[in-house]
């Protein structure tokens, strides 16, 4: 039997006095209805409006599927938020894991995240460039192996036993070697994630730079902004055929002083380009980036965009607080 919810309240609802809160604003500012249409070929027992904003609770809070489907229970807030009913039934576990699988296979959290960025859309300013490590969710495993030849244990070849995580790569970067993934983010100028891709950690960022500045989706005349691990004519080329403005920060030359115009010139797009690194913080502090929840390239590029659409709509609230906008 198929469960359906939707906003009438029961007379139980009638009684309860919800607190205002920060989800109230993302209510108000997101065009649900749009959302809805997007994830109209999801078919599940709930509303799939009301599945995907459990999600982002689930992000908002790091929560696992079980915490979430506890909290579902009793949290008013949570409640209200995802339209369920107070003494209605609520999604477990296994709902809300299959409702996210579904996503994943339909690739709909990349086309998620463009419809909610048309809804903040503000069209002003610079857009901003950079790669983050992610940890895959799963340790390579080194197994010793021995034989005994007489009375002496001799090593078997190829001691390393790889981890089950097929996708994840190894690098080297800021002294540091990882075994993950690399998520390359274009935020504006408030720090709003216009599009994120991610690769195997050993995936060049740079072997993807005209990809990525074209799926960004960019204005034309707009400075796209990008630090100089990107420096080089075919990446200006390539932003000059987009008609795009060049913001790569420049490389000093070898065996050569860099010219002070250069120096001017990486300062001050340095000083702009602070805002896509203190995205990355965010997303590693508060919504657990550091280290993927999930197994392979699709879901882990998946549960990027979730944590970007989650990343969006507080900093939209905020931004709405902050400079006193109206919602209603």
């Amino acid at each position: 039997m198929r469960v359906k919810t939707t906003q009438e309240q029961t007379f139980a609802d009638s009684f309860i006095n919800i607190p205002n809160s920060q989800l109230d604003i993302i209510n108000k500012v997101i065009d649900w209805e749009v959302i809805a249409k997007d994830l109209s070929h999801i078919k599940v027992d709930y509303s799939a409006v009301s599945l995907f904003k459990a999600l982002l609770i689930g992000t908002w809070h790091n929560l696992s599927d079980e915490k979430l489907a506890d909290s579902l229970s009793r949290d008013l807030v949570f409640i209200n938020f995802c339209n369920f009913s107070l003494s209605g039934n609520k999604p477990d576990a296994t709902t809300i894991g299959r409702f996210r699988t579904k996503l994943i296979k339909q690739n709909l959290f990349d086309r998620l995240l463009s419809s909610i960025n048309l809804m903040l859309e503000n069209n002003q300013l610079k857009l901003s460039n950079g790669a983050t490590l992610i940890q895959s969710a799963r340790r390579t495993k080194k197994i010793i192996t021995t034989h005994k030849t007489g009375e002496v244990y001799e090593i078997d070849s190829n001691p390393i036993q790889y981890s089950d995580d097929k996708d994840a790569r190894w690098t080297f970067k800021a002294g540091k070697y990882t075994y993950g993934y690399s998520s390359v983010v274009t935020t504006d100028a408030n720090g709003l994630i216009n599009k994120a891709t991610t690769h195997p950690a050993n995936d060049s960022e740079m072997t993807h730079f005209e990809e990525n500045v074209k799926q960004a989706g960019n204005q034309k005349g707009v400075r796209v902004l990008y630090d100089k691990g990107a420096a080089s004519q075919a990446n200006s080329e390539a932003l000059k055929a987009q008609k795009l403005r060049d913001g790569i920060m420049r490389k000093k030359p070898k065996g050569k002083q860099m010219s002070h115009w250069n120096k001017l010139r990486n300062k001050a797009i340095s000083k702009r380009r602070f805002v896509v690194e203190r995205t990355f913080g965010t997303l590693k502090r508060t919504y657990g980036l550091a280290r993927s929840r999930y197994i392979g390239l699709e879901k882990v590029a998946s549960e990027v965009n979730l944590k970007a659409i989650a990343y969006n709509l507080v900093r939209a609230a905020n931004v709405y607080i902050n400079k006193g906008l109206n919602t209603t």
